[in-house]
Parts: structure tokens; C-alpha cells; sequence
């Protein structure tokens, strides 16, 4: 595939890299002439998506570097490591997340704090390290979070990842407002239903995945890859004037009532 116009070239940091959507992130991005960073707290599953994107385009296009986001000194001597790489960070994908389905009255405190602490407490401390970094030098830069359609509808059986994706929605539209006129992009992408990371489930059970892709007006399951270049489009110059903004790819799925009828087909939220 051609490169995409201002990616090509630009250095591309993802946090969550390690596996799911984050290494086909990273692998289309690197395909579309990016050169990436796959971060997370596993080097095991960090160095195995570099070795496929090595062994599609040769090596030199993407790096693993071990953090955890809920530290911000872990995070500050990531993206340290990841300029070195890179030589410039120009992006940052904010995919890092914790999901677990539980019922709202059987969810503990230190559950719904752990899941805190990863997506809202960790996209805060990526954005706030590389947007720091970018104003202080001056010079721009463009941040994509990843979110979710029920940031803004709400899902049974996951109000600690919803309440968490809501924060970053709110983070998101407050930055993009913040950041703007000095050159630093913050907008978002709210993919829909996938068969990875969290939900293997919809590959291996046809009855649920069925039931759920009758709900989706579009008539199947997102692809991962189509996600990425909707976040290469906004980590890129054609996408310079768009601010604070949402992309959702779910295939109109939050339009209609599934969204909230689906939430009683996930094992382990019965």
C-alpha cells in the first residue's frame, strides 16, 4: 500500500503494542511508511510483534521498549529510549487498556481502580510526557487515543472500563482544545467489535458472533488493519485542521440499540 501522506517518514510511538489491535497498529502503520515503538510491560509479546513486522519489511521499521503507563517515570524513560529510536517522536498511539467483564455490584474497589489507573491514569501520563516535550521544542505533534463507542452510551458489565474510556473521551476534546494553536493534535478513534485482545471470544463462538453482527448495520466485525488507518489518518498532515475529534469505525453499530442489547451475550457478565 502507498504511504499515507505525513506518515511516511514519521516516528510513531504505541503504547498496548504488544499484541491485538496495538501490533496490527503497528504493523500497518509500518506498511504505510511509519517507523514505530511497540510498548508495553511484556518484552515477550513486545519482541515477537517486532519480529513479524521484521520479517514483512525488513528490520530498521519498528522497536520494542518495555514501560508500564502507570508509572510516569517508567513512561518519561520510555519515550527517552523511543526519540533515540526514532529520532523523533512525532506520534503517540495511547492503546494500553485493562478489560475484565463483572458485574457493576461484584466489581471491587481495587478492580475498578486497576483499570483506572492503565487507561485514564496511563493516557494522561504518555500525553503529558510527549505534549510537554512537543511545546517545549516548539514544534507539533499528534496524539491518538483509542477509545471505545460505550465511552459515551455506557455497556453493562464493564462500568470500570467504560467510566475510564469516558475520562480519555473528556481528556481528548480538553487537550485538542489546549494544544491546538501551539501544534499539538490530541484527537481519538472509537473502534468497534474486533476478534482480538479482549474478545477472542467472537472468533471462537459462532452463536455470539452471529447474534452480534446482526446488530451491526454494516453486517460484520471490524478488521483490525481498518482501525489503523483511521489513526494513521489523524497521526497524519492530512488530517492537520482536525481537533479534539472522535472517529468512530464501528459500522454504525452505536446507532442502533445493540450495543446495550449485547452486553447480556459476553460470558461473565450473566
Amino acid at each position: 500500500m502507498a504511504a499515507l501522506a505525513g506518515v511516511d517518514g514519521k516516528g510513531i510511538v504505541i503504547t498496548g503494542g504488544g499484541g491485538g489491535l496495538g501490533s496490527a497498529m503497528a504493523a500497518e502503520l509500518c506498511r504505510l511508511g511509519a517507523r514505530v515503538v511497540v510498548s508495553g510491560r511484556t518484552k515477550e509479546t513486545l519482541t515477537a510483534a517486532v519480529a513479524a513486522i521484521d520479517d514483512e519489511l525488513g528490520p530498521g521499521r519498528a522497536f520494542a521498549v518495555t514501560a508500564d503507563v502507570r508509572d510516569p517515570e517508567s513512561v518519561a524513560s520510555m519515550v527517552d529510549q523511543a526519540a533515540e529510536l526514532l529520532g523523533e517522536v512525532d506520534g503517540l498511539v495511547n492503546n494500553a487498556s485493562g478489560l475484565f467483564p463483572v458485574k457493576a455490584e461484584e466489581l471491587t474497589p481495587g478492580g475498578f481502580e486497576a483499570v483506572i489507573r492503565i487507561v485514564l491514569n496511563g493516557t494522561w501520563h504518555c500525553t503529558s510526557e510527549v505534549g510537554r516535550r512537543w511545546l517545549a521544542a516548539g514544534r507539533g505533534g499528534a496524539v491518538v487515543n483509542v477509545l471505545t463507542p460505550y465511552a459515551w452510551t455506557g455497556a453493562p458489565g464493564i462500568v470500570h472500563n467504560a467510566s475510564a474510556k469516558g475520562g480519555v473521551l473528556a481528556m481528548t476534546r480538553t487537550l485538542g482544545a489546549e494544544w491546538s494553536g501551539r501544534g499539538v493534535r490530541v484527537n481519538a478513534v472509537a473502534p468497534g467489535w474486533m476478534p482480538v485482545g479482549g474478545t477472542e471470544f467472537l472468533a471462537g463462538d459462532p452463536a455470539v458472533r452471529e447474534r452480534l453482527i446482526g446488530m451491526i448495520p454494516a453486517g460484520r466485525l471490524l478488521r483490525a488493519e481498518e482501525t489503523a488507518r483511521a489513526v494513521a489518518y489523524l497521526l497524519s498532515d492530512d488530517a492537520s485542521y482536525v481537533v479534539g475529534e472522535v472517529l468512530t469505525i464501528d459500522g454504525g453499530h452505536h446507532l442502533s440499540k445493540g450495543l446495550q442489547e449485547f452486553g447480556a451475550e459476553i460470558p461473565g457478565r450473566q
